[in-house]
């Protein structure tokens, strides 16, 4: 077996570059510098971070807190931060195709907080013509009045953490309402809210059979959703499952086998017909609806202006990461790095096209990439036509792995041929 450790996120290939090439630390100001420079026409995304929910998933260790009291400062926060960049001619002089608040939980706040929120992006923000406007949301932290105000405000879509429709799993993942409850919910929330609902799916958690995976595609094909996500669970340090575990109280199943069932039950029963398809490794989509802007603006080369505490991205060659409200760390990026940033990106979805890699590697770089890519197709990952490599089913499965592993040989073969 080519790959015996499956990597279950895209963070297992991001980073990887800064092993070979180290980034150069600078200073807020050089950002600052930046912003007052004429944008560069490339997409443009925001990405707001609330580091905040009103209850904790079993599995989360993401970089949230319980909340425990008013999230006025922090509101006010956010607020300050959109006046003070929206002053900047990065946001004066062209306007911004994503809107993407995530979490924690972004709708978490008091509605007067949500609505002083929403004031100040489109205060200091322009839209780009056809913009995507995403929150992160539960479902219980949704009443009439935020969905109201999110319709008002240009938010046009919501990413609801379902996690799964199964009693048994949604009580594994600590989610709140059963079944009904949430099929119920999901079908009175498309009712009144403007914009597209997607969800996101775990699965593989201890007793879920073969069936429920293929129940929770069928649910999502009977509500009519825009796109789900399906990421295999993970055991992340810090969380209640991880305690759970080392105390015996919840046994996890290492069987790549069964996980494989499970994801393919998924991807099968939710892609039968034409109407959804294999958006990205861990998204699929409904034809004509979903187009997840935020992940294709992150990976194709676009800027990802990060606002709140958490958040990272970056703009043009440099990248930022918000550590604390008042603190920042600033890295600028080579065009060497950048270039190479773009081309892992490419590997997040299940079809690569030739003209683009060709586009961003150098004469010696696709010869190691056609190598490897040669390897995959033998192994039968990846299958091949005159325009594109289009990932099987083996491919999708293990498609972080191949990410990986593309970038990192690339990278590594390129320098032992250019240091001869």
């Amino acid at each position: 077996m080519r790959f015996e450790t499956r990597h279950k996120s895209h963070h297992n290939s991001s980073g990887l570059i800064g092993k070979y090439y180290p980034q150069r630390r600078i200073t807020e100001q050089d950002f600052l510098n930046k912003l007052s420079e004429e944008p560069k026409d490339v997409p443009r995304a925001i990405y707001v971070h609330t580091p905040y929910c009103d209850k904790i998933c079993s599995f989360c260790n993401l970089n949230r807190e319980q909340l425990s009291g008013s999230l006025d400062s922090y509101a006010d926060y956010l607020v300050g931060e959109f006046d003070k960049y929206g002053q900047y001619r990065y946001f004066k002089e062209k306007g911004v195709d994503v809107i993407y608040f995530g979490g924690g939980t972004p709708t978490v706040y008091k509605n007067d907080q949500l609505e002083r929120i929403l004031q100040s992006v489109n205060r200091n923000i322009i839209f780009a013509e056809g913009y995507e406007f995403t929150l992160e949301t539960t479902l219980h932290n949704l009443n009439p009045e935020k969905i109201e105000l999110m319709n008002k405000y240009g938010v046009n879509r919501l990413s609801v953490g379902i996690q799964s429709f199964s009693d048994e799993g949604r009580k594994f993942y600590n989610r709140t309402y059963t079944k009904a409850e949430v099929k119920e919910r999901l079908l009175d929330l498309k009712s009144k809210f403007n914009g597209e609902v997607c969800i996101d799916i775990i699965y593989n958690h201890p007793t879920q059979t073969v069936e429920d995976a293929r129940e929770d595609a069928r649910v999502i094909k009977e509500l009519d959703l825009g796109s789900s996500s399906f990421y295999s669970l993970m055991v992340h340090e810090g969380s209640t499952l991880s305690h759970d575990i080392k105390d015996e109280k919840v046994k996890l199943q290492d069987d790549l086998k069964r996980e494989r069932e499970l994801h393919d039950a998924f991807v099968k029963e939710l892609t039968t017909d034409s109407d959804y398809y294999v958006l990205e490794l861990t998204k699929i989509a409904k034809a004509g609806r979903d187009n997840y802007k935020y992940i294709k603006t992150r990976t194709f080369g676009g800027d990802t202006f990060p606002i709140g505490v958490g958040a990272g991205g970056n703009v043009d060659n440099i990248s930022v990461f918000r550590m604390k409200k008042e603190m920042g760390m600033f890295v600028e990026k080579s065009e060497y790095q950048q270039r190479l940033d773009r081309f892992n990106g490419l590997f997040q979805f299940p079809t690569v096209e030739k003209d683009v890699v060709n586009e961003i590697l150098n004469f010696t770089e696709q010869k190691v990439f056609e190598e490897v890519m040669s390897e995959l197709k033998a192994d039968g990952f990846v299958t091949e036509n005159e325009t594109h490599y289009n990932l099987t089913s083996d491919g999708l499965f293990w498609g972080n792995n191949i990410s990986r592993e593309v970038l990192t040989t690339v990278v590594e073969k390129t320098l032992e041929i250019t240091k001869k």
